[in-house]
């Protein structure tokens, strides 16, 4: 056996005992890289893992075995085998570099003293072992004999301390889980990467690169029946906008679909079965609470209930609230019809087809109680406030103004914007201009802005108007909710403390309040009907033509490409000089976090654990929302006294400060 020692440290070489043909190295296991640690096996010529003995002693081994010829192992070959060792080890490790000096020194260096003069490699092909005494000429150049006296010592000769740490006071499973877990859900099947892939697979179903569209292919899509049946209903009255008018049908279809839709038929049930059928949404919640889910489906059972017409527990509190009224009859005998039907299309699954323009999903929102308690639409208007503060509407209305031969003043940023009919783009912004009249205009957003959040926004565009009902006290006791939740999360992180989650109980439950004060109006079909029009104006700006228009930063990693053309016309028009990515976190988080809030039975939860649940389970929204706030707005909400000041002041001190700077 041949041994190299350094500070305790060994590197032993040895012949195969049941191989002759081999040798076997032992290389300390901390020496590795980790990379090999998790290797079984290597490819021909390269070593072999035998056995890991226990990695937590300095001195543990790790047994390689390598296959050579006798006849091939010379000198030379001596050195090779060198350096096949020296690659098992980590040379950023110094222990490692310097055993990796003594092997060589030892297999290419020649003679050692033992009993008279060996050749290493000759003696390990001739099966003798050998073991080499501590000779300065068998050690690296660096080694220091006496600091090998300090060094660790074999394993045998201590026993290592059990190790003792501390874990974090699990809470109970909340049934409420289940509807956090159907908010992540739809944020992920409304977001825009979805929404190209469902018109990539509507308009492309062979790829974006097909030269011609497959109708049949295009019956595929899971948007296509809610857009047969839309297409056939929505018509404009000018002339060719067909691609525009595509476009519009599409994303609404997309909208109707993936958003707050209405299940028919025999889909009632979908919704209990998510989570059984989603492993990725049950991975999701052990993650974020720390447990482990072993039946999903009972959990959204507890929640939604298991009849053929589930709700949630906040929406049965308004129905049961309406009894003695007009309102329940007609809930009742709703929800009784809407029973039958299920039924019916079950013991009939041909029948679910059959219904005609009756299952398109206005029909149901307007004409079907039953159909707005069952499923109620997760689509935040929050959402497009924050794209609104980003400008995106505003980017779209300069783009269409200078379509319009419109200047917007001597200097005219997009004064060389020449759009040629030759591109694809151009019919299609021909079509938005053309349906200008039949979109919301901005005084209708800025005062739905103003009844759900209490929000305000200023600009030339925005006409005075005063609101009739003002959600003034949202932001404050929604800020105060934020503000909570950072002592809870550092809490939390101290496995010796179990944070209190009744202040968390005490914000929800007015946040809770104040949004259900504004549930009402235009409530369900502004909100849809915004984010129809604003994911039209992502897909256009998207659109490869505004690469040649609009001058971008290409090394700039957006999530979605629109965010590209809206960041440069931000640049461009001299509206503000913070990224348009913040803008998006805040929207895209915000109607998360709104959501759980609104569709909550907080008002009849007395338990913290539901509130401690919830801010485990959305923590990283949270903070997303918490630094974005703070990028966009210039407020800490974290500190003290919480800032009560609607956001779009702050956006206009911040946009007029940096215009001063500049004139300075």
């Amino acid at each position: 056996m041949s041994t190299v020692t350094l500070q305790g440290l060994a590197l032993i070489l040895q012949p195969n005992a049941t191989d002759p043909n081999s040798y076997v190295v032992q290389v300390p296991v901390h020496l590795l890289p980790n990379k090999l640690l998790t290797y079984t096996s290597y490819t021909a010529d390269q070593p072999v893992i035998a056995a890991v003995d226990k990695l937590t002693p300095v001195n543990a081994y790790i047994t390689l075995t390598t296959k050579h010829k006798k006849a091939d192992l010379s000198a030379a070959s001596g050195f090779e085998i060198a350096r096949e060792i020296s690659h098992l080890l980590d040379p950023a490790i110094p222990q490692g570099q310097a055993l990796i000096d003594a092997a060589v020194n030892l297999v290419n260096g020649g003679d050692v003293t033992l009993n008279g003069t060996i050749n290493v490699p000759d003696a390990v092909a001739g099966g003798t072992p050998i073991v080499v005494g501590s000779t300065p000429g068998g050690f690296g150049p660096n080694f220091d004999p006496i600091a090998a006296l300090s060094g660790p010592t074999e394993t045998a000769d201590y026993a290592s301390p059990t190790a003792v740490s501390l874990q974090r006071t699990s809470r109970p499973l909340t049934g409420d889980v289940a509807l956090w877990l159907l908010i992540k859900l739809n944020a992920d099947t409304l977001s825009f990467d979805n929404y190209v892939r469902q018109m990539d697979l509507l308009f492309f179903p062979d790829g974006p690169s097909a030269t011609q569209p497959d109708p049949a292919g295009s019956q595929k899509a899971p948007i296509y029946p809610d857009a047969a049946k839309l297409s056939r209903r929505r018509f404009l009255p000018f002339t060719d906008t067909d691609a525009y008018r595509a476009l519009k049908v599409a994303t609404e279809a997309f909208v109707v679909t993936w958003g707050g839709v209405a299940p028919r038929g025999p889909d009632t049930r979908a919704l209990q079965n998510m989570l059984a059928i989603d492993p990725a949404a049950v991975a999701l919640a052990n993650e974020r609470l720390g447990l482990n889910i072993t039946m999903p489906g009972a959990l959204s059972n507890q929640y939604f209930g298991s009849g053929s017409s589930p709700t949630l527990p906040y929406l049965q509190r308004i129905a049961m609230a309406l009894q003695g009224t007009d309102a329940a009859v007609v809930i009742e005998d709703a929800l009784e019809q809407q029973t039958a039907v299920v039924h019916q299309m079950q013991k009939t699954p041909a029948a679910a087809g059959m219904c005609g323009e009756g299952c398109l999903w206005l029909n149901h929102w307007n004409d079907d109680i039953s159909a707005k308690l069952t499923h109620a639409p997760l689509i935040e208007l929050i959402w497009s406030y924050w794209m609104e503060e980003m400008q995106l509407v505003q980017t779209m209305n300069a783009v269409t103004r200078r379509f319009q031969n419109v200047s917007s003043g001597p200097r005219d940023p997009l004064a060389q914007l020449e759009l040629d009919p030759l591109r694809p783009l151009n019919n299609l912004i021909w079509g938005w201009v053309q349906d200008e009249q039949h979109r919301l205009p901005i005084e209708r957003r800025a005062l739905e802005y103003c009844h759900h959040y209490g929000f305000q926004i200023f600009g030339k565009a925005v006409p005075s108007a005063r609101p009739a009902d003002n959600r003034s006290k949202f932001l404050e006791a929604f800020h105060t909710l934020l503000n909570l939740c950072v002592p809870f999360f550092r809490q939390a992180d101290d496995t010796t403390v179990v944070p209190d989650g009744f202040p968390l109980l005490n914000a929800l439950r007015e946040v809770h309040l104040i949004l259900s004060e504004g549930a009402h109006n235009q409530f369900r079909d502004l909100p849809t009907t915004a984010r129809v029009e604003m994911m039209m104006q992502q897909w256009l700006l998207a659109r490869p033509e505004f690469r040649e228009f609009l001058p971008r930063r290409a090394m700039v990693a957006y999530p979605e490409p629109w965010m590209h053309s809206v960041e440069s016309m931000r640049k461009l028009q001299g509206w503000g000089d913070t990224n348009t990515y913040q803008f998006w976190q805040l929207a895209t988080m915000g109607e998360q976090i709104v959501a759980s809030i609104r569709w909550g039975d907080w008002n009849s939860i007395n338990d913290p654990v539901n509130a401690a649940n919830w801010a485990t389970f959305f923590r990283p929204e949270i903070q997303t929302y918490i630094h974005s706030y703070r990028a966009v707005t210039g407020i800490d909400v974290c500190a003290e006294p919480v800032d009560v000041q609607v956001p779009g002041i702050h956006l206009l001190r911040r946009l007029q400060e940096r215009k001063g700077a500049r004139v300075a």
